[in-house]
C-alpha cells in the first residue's frame, strides 16, 4: 500500500509504482502500462482543481446524479451511530454493463476510527496520469458534505484501485512527475497491507493482526450479547499469491463440503456459470444472495446478468477493465444488514486472471475463510472459462473484526496450549509414583 500525506504525494508515488513494476497492457483506448492492484491512502486530503460534479457522464448520468440523494441518509446513519460499519454507498449498476462509459469508481463506504470519518473507494481503474486528481477531488467532495452533515472530523481518504496504469503516449510526462513508490506492509493506523502464499496462512495472518487489534462498539450488540464489542482493523487488504494451494486452514471452521457448497449456491449460481440466468434464483426464505445479486435480482429494474457478462467480455477481450459485478444496490443503505460484499472485479494481470473482492465489513474468524475459498473458487472458474493458465486474489475488508465472543478460540488458533519441558517430566515421574 501507499500511504502518502496529501494527495499530489500519492498521485507521485502510485506514477512511480506503474512505471517500475507495470506491463504493457492493450486497451480500446490504447496502449498502457499497468501494475498490480494498489490501496492508496492519503492522510489529509484536500482539493487540488476547481470541482466539477457533473461534468463526467456515467452511462448519462453524472457521479452526483449517483449519490447525492445517499448522501444525507449516509450522514444521518453516522450522525445516530459513529460506529456503525453498514454507511456504504455503491456507485455502479447492474445496467452499466450496456453502456460504453461505466463508472470507474463504484463503490463509497465510511468509517469512524482514529477519532475521524474516514471514506474508502474501490475504483476498477485508475488512469493515474490523467485522473487521479479528478478522482481524488470527488471523493474529498463525498467524505466533506458526509462528514459536515454528521458533525464527525474529516479524515482521510483510501482508494482500492484494480487496475491502476498510465497510457504510454503519456508515459515521458509521467516521468517527469513521478517518485520512488516507497509501498508499505503489515499494519498502519490508517490500513493494514498482507502479503501470503496461500489462503490458510493469509486468513492465519489476519486473525493475528485483527486480534492485536482495537476495541470498537458494534451495531450486533444490540441482539447478541457476545458481539457487542469487537477487536477490528480498518482496510485489511490481502494479497494471496497461490490461492489454489494449501487453501484450507487445519483450524478453519468450515469443512472443504461446506466451502463448495457455500461457493456454488450462494456465490456463483454455478449450475449456470456459462449460461445467463433470466429467472429467480433465490430460495424460500432468503433475502438476498451474492449469487442472486449477480446475476438476477428481481428487484432491479433493469435485469443483468453480471457475472455472465463479464465472462462473455473477458471471452472477447482478456484485458478488459470492466469487468465488475455490483452486490449492492443503493437500497440497501436503508436496510438493517445489508450486503458485506459490495462488489467484484475479474481482470488480466499478465497471463493469469485476478479476482478482487471488496467488502464493507468481514468477520475474520467466523466468515472471512469461508469467504475467501468461495470468491476464489469463482475466479478459478472462470479463469479457465476464459482461457487464462492461472489465477490470483485479492481480498479486501473495509472493517476486518473478531468478536469478544470468539476472542478465545482465536487465541487457541494462534496460541495453542502445549506442555512445556517441565510439565513433560512432572507426568512422567506422576507415572512412576
Amino acid at each position: 500500500m501507499i500511504i502518502a500525506k496529501s494527495v499530489e504525494e500519492a498521485r507521485r508515488r502510485v506514477l512511480g509504482k506503474i512505471l517500475e513494476e507495470g506491463d504493457q497492457i492493450h486497451s480500446k483506448y490504447g496502449k498502457t502500462l499497468q501494475c498490480r492492484p494498489s490501496l492508496i491512502v492519503v492522510r489529509e486530503p484536500e482539493y487540488v482543481e476547481e470541482i466539477e460534479l457533473s461534468c463526467w457522464q456515467i452511462c448519462g448520468e453524472s457521479y452526483l446524479d449517483r449519490v447525492e440523494k445517499l448522501i444525507d441518509i449516509a450522514a444521518e446513519r453516522l450522525k445516530a451511530k459513529p460506529h456503525t460499519r453498514r454507511v456504504s454507498i455503491p456507485i455502479w449498476l447492474p445496467k452499466d454493463h450496456l453502456c460504453d462509459t461505466p463508472p470507474a469508481i463504484t463503490e463509497v463506504s465510511f468509517l469512524y476510527f482514529n477519532g475521524k470519518l474516514n471514506l474508502t473507494a474501490f475504483i476498477r481503474s485508475l488512469d493515474a496520469y490523467n485522473y487521479f486528481i479528478p478522482n481524488s477531488d470527488f471523493l474529498n467532495y463525498m467524505l466533506e458534505e458526509v462528514s459536515a452533515k454528521s458533525k464527525l472530523e474529516k479524515g482521510s481518504i483510501a482508494m482500492l484501485v484494480s487496475c491502476p496504469h498510465v497510457y504510454t503516449r503519456d508515459i515521458e510526462k509521467a516521468k517527469n512527475e513521478a517518485e520512488p513508490p516507497k509501498e508499505s506492509f503489515g499494519v498502519s493506523s490508517e490500513a493494514t497491507h498482507l502479503v501470503e502464499d496461500y489462503m490458510s496462512t493469509a486468513w492465519h495472518s489476519a486473525l493475528e493482526v485483527v486480534y492485536h487489534g482495537r476495541e470498537k462498539q458494534t451495531e450486533w450488540g444490540e441482539i447478541f450479547e457476545g458481539q457487542k464489542v469487537s477487536r477490528f482493523l480498518p482496510r485489511l487488504f490481502i494479497e494471496v499469491r497461490k490461492p489454489e494451494e494449501y487453501q484450507i486452514h487445519d483450524k478453519a471452521p468450515f469443512t472443504k463440503e461446506y466451502g463448495i457448497e457455500y461457493a456454488h449456491n450462494y456465490v456463483i449460481y454455478a449450475g449456470q456459470i456459462d449460461e445467463p440466468v433470466n429467472k429467480p434464483v433465490l430460495k424460500e426464505g432468503e433475502v438476498y444472495t451474492y449469487a442472486e445479486r449477480a446475476r438476477y435480482c428481481v428487484d432491479d429494474n433493469i435485469k443483468v446478468d453480471q457475472l455472465y457478462a463479464c465472462i462473455q467480455k473477458l471471452k472477447e477481450e482478456k484485458c478488459r477493465r470492466d469487468c465488475y459485478v455490483g452486490i449492492a444496490r443503493p437500497w440497501d443503505l436503508t436496510g438493517w444488514e445489508p450486503p458485506c460484499l459490495r462488489g467484484y472485479q475479474l481482470f488480466c494481470l499478465g497471463n493469469r486472471l485476478a479476482g478482487i473482492f471488496y467488502m464493507r465489513s468481514n468477520d475474520v474468524y467466523g466468515a472471512m475463510h469461508a469467504n475467501m475459498f468461495a470468491f476464489a473458487t469463482l475466479t478459478a472458474y472462470v479463469s479457465e472459462l476464459t482461457g487464462f493458465s492461472s489465477y490470483a486474489y485479492y481480498h479486501f475488508a473495509n472493517d476486518a473484526h473478531i468478536y469478544s465472543e470468539f476472542l478465545d478460540a482465536v487465541r487457541e488458533i494462534l496460541y495453542p496450549k502445549t506442555p512445556t519441558f517441565s510439565d513433560s517430566i512432572s507426568r512422567g515421574r506422576k507415572r512412576y509414583l
